[in-house]
């Protein structure tokens, strides 16, 4: 892999076993050098928060219409790669583009990196007012409450009206008549 030689690409990406990696429109070769590590790989975001999006593209239309899919399901501290072909061959994206596109969905770039001889990715962020606005996905649900309830017995009930010295005349005479 050319660029920071020497450093991993997973290092390079800031991927940690056990992340969840969603890689969009990938070339085979990638996708095979992930998979020799210990990362959840996945080609659909359907299943969020997904920690790290690389996204391969050639063409900005393609980038302006999944940005705001793959923001919305991206964890909050998590990172958006978009790669894109540094030699000529028919794109159409520069860093400058990517960075204006980000930069209106509410993400700052934050790393560039050199994927390979003909990629190069910039890594996207979440902004940190967003970031705080959709934290609850970072905490995982609290469990369900159970819907069992357990009901009082007669003698915790009549115990409760007798302790409470006022009451209506009605439970007096309630609490009277089961004795």
């Amino acid at each position: 892999m050319a660029g920071y030689p020497g450093k991993p690409l997973l290092k390079k990406l800031g991927v940690k076993a056990g992340h969840k990696v969603c890689l969009l429109n990938a070339p085979d070769s990638f996708s095979r050098h992930l998979e020799q590590n210990d990362v959840r790989i996945t080609h659909d975001l359907r299943l969020p928060p997904v920690d790290v999006v690389v996204l391969f593209v050639d063409r900005i239309a393609d980038l302006e219409r999944r940005v705001g899919d793959i923001v919305a399901r991206l964890h909050p501290r998590g990172g958006f790669w978009v790669a894109y072909r540094t030699s000529g061959r028919g794109s159409d994206i520069t860093e400058d583009v990517v960075c204006r596109i980000a930069l209106a969905a509410g993400m700052v770039q934050n790393k560039i990196c050199e994927i390979d001889a003909s990629w190069s990715g910039v890594r996207l962020v979440l902004r940190n007012e967003i970031r705080d606005a959709i934290a609850y996905r970072e905490v995982p649900p609290p469990p369900p409450l159970s819907r069992r309830v357990r009901r009082t017995t007669a003698a915790a009930r009549l115990a409760r009206l007798s302790t409470s010295g006022a009451g209506s005349t009605l439970r007096r005479a309630r609490a009277r008549s089961t004795k």
